[in-house]
């Protein structure tokens, strides 16, 4: 262990004295004490204290760890204690706010979208989109103690457009998660296997003519058409006859 952490482990030992701290750093250490097993930690009502434990007295002592975990202090890693968010090693780098986010994007499973597929010649499909934007905000806050700063943060978080500060997006991810189809274009009516006769409608609506145009037209004898009753209808032929009749090139006059 280093000079500074014998310190503080001796500190502990004497029954932490009352001592002018000039930061918090002391408290990293001894978190730091506590993953090794040489020091406890304890949190009652927002009070935080440590204290000795008897491996860390074995090791004021003796200067080194006990046998019983004296491979794990000799071992390149230390023992894998579980630790909660406040006690993290202190030889481990500590992540900021946005690596920490992005690793819990990288970490979330990745789910297929579901699909429905048809056997149709065109579609319109309605996707399902999910998007995860990682925002970061920095703001200093007047406190006592770390205790109090998250306090009064996460009291400003809980009021109903509390501001916080000024927002940076880090990163952003979109997932497709589901899609649907919507709409099935159908073949026109001039398709090939479309049928041989079209009612006035339907032919306007593949020449791209209102009816009452197409309606006039028939009458005046521009365009052929069948007539069985009172209804009336174009063949195919003579819809195809009347574009190839009416297609010209470069400038052109009409009579």
């Amino acid at each position: 262990m280093t000079p500074h952490q014998v310190e503080l482990l001796r500190w502990l030992a004497d029954g932490c004295p009352e001592r002018d701290w000039p930061d918090h750093t002391h408290k990293t250490t001894i978190r730091a004490l506590h993953s090794r097993g040489l020091a406890k930690i304890t949190r009652k009502r927002k009070i935080w204290a440590a204290t000795i434990t008897e491996r860390g007295r074995y090791y004021l002592s003796h200067g080194r760890y006990p046998p019983a975990i004296a491979s794990h202090a000799t071992a390149t890693d230390p023992p894998e204690v579980p630790l909660t968010r406040d006690q993290r090693r202190t030889d481990e780098p500590v992540l900021d706010t946005t690596a920490r986010a992005m690793q819990r994007l990288n970490r979330r499973p990745q789910t297929p979208a579901k699909r429905t597929t048809r056997t149709v010649q065109e579609t319109y499909m309605r996707y399902k989109v999910v998007v995860t934007r990682v925002q970061v905000a920095e703001r200093f806050v007047r406190a006592s103690s770390e205790e109090d700063a998250a306090s009064k943060t996460q009291e400003e978080f809980d009021r109903p457009y509390g501001y916080f500060g000024s927002w940076k997006t880090t990163g952003t991810e979109v997932d497709v998660i589901e899609a649907e189809q919507t709409i099935v274009i159908k073949p026109t009516s001039l398709a090939a296997y479309g049928p041989l006769l079209l009612s006035l409608k339907d032919a306007g609506k593949a020449l791209g003519l209102s009816y009452s145009t197409l309606y006039q037209m028939v009458n005046q004898g521009d365009i052929d058409h069948v007539l069985l009753g009172t209804r009336k209808y174009i063949s195919r032929a003579h819809l195809i006859e009347f574009i190839e009749r009416n297609t010209h090139k470069g400038y052109y006059r009409a009579r």
